[in-house]
């Protein structure tokens, strides 16, 4: 994985993995696979503080496939053993397909990314004892600067312009996590298609109140 500094003045950085004091630490065990002092990694974190995108590029270093923790299946166990295994929200896993899964990661001698709201507790006693035994890093709420940035690149990938007005007025009113950065850049993006009009800050105020949010100190032609 590739680290992007955090110059907030660049207005043409590349869409890879933002890295500031929130996700530091994840992004700095997970960069020393396969070299992990433990087979098998937790990353732990609240919704929309980016632990499926953590998940999704490192599979890509890994060059293996996501699976869902809700889709996991003890019959694949094995086979998917014989490489890397990655899984996004370990947490609703069943029991009896995490427990096989781990097991035949450690038969293996193969390494496992786990990622999960909290250390997944499991109703199996072995299971429990297992799942402990995992190093765990987590991941803190998205400060300010990794939230802006990867604004930024969101609306570069879209070939749209990053302004600081729109920004500034986003960050002001919107939630702390990724997922609702993505929201609005989808939804500006959406709008400003609609209206065949730029990106500005009133246009946000508007999207704002259509939503049913505040921008009572916007004035909106």
């Amino acid at each position: 994985m590739e680290q992007l500094v955090l110059d907030l003045g660049m207005v043409d950085a590349p869409p890879h993995t933002v890295v500031s004091q929130s996700n530091e630490a994840a992004y700095s065990l997970l960069s020393k696979w396969p070299s992990w002092p433990n087979p098998i990694v937790l990353v732990t974190g609240p919704d929309g503080s980016g632990k499926s995108h953590l998940a999704r590029r490192f599979a890509e270093t890994a060059d293996v496939a996501v699976v869902n923790g809700a889709a996991l299946c003890a019959d694949d166990a094995l086979t998917l053993a014989e490489a890397t295994v990655v899984v996004d929200d370990a947490d609703v896993a069943a029991d009896r397909a995490l427990f096989h899964l781990i097991n035949a990661v450690r038969n293996a001698g193969g390494t496992m990314l786990l990622t999960a709201s909290r250390r997944p507790v499991g109703g199996l006693r072995d299971l429990d004892s297992r799942l402990r035994a995992f190093p765990e890093v987590a991941l803190e709420p998205p400060d300010d600067a990794l939230i802006r940035r990867v604004m930024i690149d969101a609306f570069q990938r879209r070939q749209l312009p990053a302004e600081s007005a729109v920004l500034d007025f986003l960050m002001a009113r919107m939630e702390r996590t990724l997922h609702d950065a993505m929201h609005w850049v989808d939804a500006l993006d959406k709008k400003g298609l609609a209206e065949k009009r730029g990106l500005t800050r009133p246009l946000a105020a508007r999207l704002l109140q259509s939503a049913g949010g505040s921008a009572a100190d916007e004035s909106v032609p």
